[in-house]
């Protein structure tokens, strides 16, 4: 087995132990509920996210291209494309990558959400509809990762688990 194969399994394990914090976040009553679900939510994308990486550098090394490279989707393509190869692995991620609501652009978002705090915005609006010097700004909670739901994360998980064993099935027949 390939050390990049190990790296994805340990990726989609890490889902797995940060979808059990999610739980018990979601199930939590105390003051700070949001904050543990918020932490939970963030550390389960960042996960998924990962994981996916993992996936593509998997590819990436089973085609024998440089897996150090990739980074994301493109990078991969981009190998590909200066090795005149095709694959079925890749036309399904390009698929994935450009259906407008596939679960993985949906996943892609809410994790680009988190590193966007939308304060910015929040700051100027609040400068410019108060006559006070004092200006209120809600942190958290308000971005699309907000909307983010357990359940959402957890199909997430199932959807790139079914894709990493469906992508490995297809490799080893060649």
């Amino acid at each position: 087995m390939s050390v990049f194969v190990t790296r994805t399994s340990q990726k989609l394990n890490f889902v797995q132990l940060q979808l059990e914090q999610l739980a018990q976040a979601d199930e939590s009553t105390g003051w700070s509920r949001q904050a543990r679900l918020e932490c939970a939510q963030e550390g389960v994308l960042f996960q998924l996210v990962s994981a996916y990486g993992a996936l593509l550098r998997e590819i990436a090394h089973h085609y024998r291209l440089d897996a150090a490279k990739v980074q994301q989707f493109a990078d991969l393509d981009a190998l590909f494309e200066r090795a005149a190869l095709q694959s079925p692995e890749r036309t399904e991620l390009a698929s994935l990558e450009q259906a407008e609501g596939s679960w993985l652009r949906c996943l892609r978002s809410a994790y680009e959400a988190c590193w966007q705090s939308g304060t910015e915005v929040r700051t100027a609006n609040a400068a410019a509809s108060s006559q006070s010097e004092i200006s209120l700004v809600q942190l958290g909670g308000g971005g699309a990762e907000a909307q983010v739901t357990p359940q959402q994360c957890r199909q997430w998980y199932r959807d790139l688990a079914q894709l990493a064993e469906r992508l490995r099935a297809g490799m080893q027949e060649w």
